[in-house]
């Protein structure tokens, strides 16, 4: 047993997942920070300030703001969901809406896995994605779960993980539990944004 850990503590080092680790968790502590410091300077120079950032939050109908956040979510992550878990903050139901924010994103995660899995099909593509990346399809389905929970986690691209690993044919039933991650995600982010909004 301890020779496997070795092994696979030396594995995820050679491979620079630590690395990986180390930046995604700096780069968490790097928006609090700059969002936390951002709030705290408009707080206290601009007056009113809360009222006119829940106003504007606000203003914005919940169906189109929700519709953006899942293509955003499926395609990439093309706006960062911190946006939306600021917007879920200001309503007046904060937990029900990044409630529902954290199971569309957990979607958009599987339906990126969908897309991904089904462009892997073309046969064009397939052929370039047997010589680009089959030496690395064996170590992708064993590790391939990490980078799927550090990308649930972290300020990573959720949905790009998931794509890839649709074209990689990870297994399924494996990308369902380990991106629930992502739901906790939101509720942790949610909790500290409340905190410092």
């Amino acid at each position: 047993m301890i020779n496997r850990l070795q092994f696979f503590h030396s594995y995820l080092k050679s491979k620079g997942i630590y690395s990986l680790a180390g930046k995604s968790i700096l780069r968490l502590i790097l928006i609090v920070i700059i969002l936390g410091t951002f709030l705290y300077l408009a707080q206290t120079y601009i007056t009113d300030f809360n009222d006119h950032l829940k106003a504007f939050l606000l203003k914005w109908d919940w169906k189109f703001v929700i519709s953006l956040f899942f293509v955003s979510e499926t395609l990439l992550g093309l706006i960062p969901p911190d946006f939306f878990i600021v917007w879920a903050n200001a309503s007046t139901h904060p937990m029900i809406l990044t409630a529902i924010l954290a199971i569309l994103s957990y979607l958009g995660g599987l339906t990126a896995y969908y897309i991904g899995y089904r462009i892997s099909k073309i046969p064009m593509f397939h052929r370039w994605l047997i010589k680009r990346f089959s030496s690395h399809f064996a170590t992708f389905q064993k590790y391939g779960g990490i980078l799927i929970v550090f990308s649930a986690l972290f300020p990573l691209p959720f949905s790009t993980i998931t794509m890839v690993t649709g074209m990689l044919h990870f297994p399924f039933n494996k990308v369902m539990i380990l991106g629930s991650a992502r739901i906790l995600r939101f509720f942790g982010y949610g909790y500290i944004l409340s905190h410092i909004f």
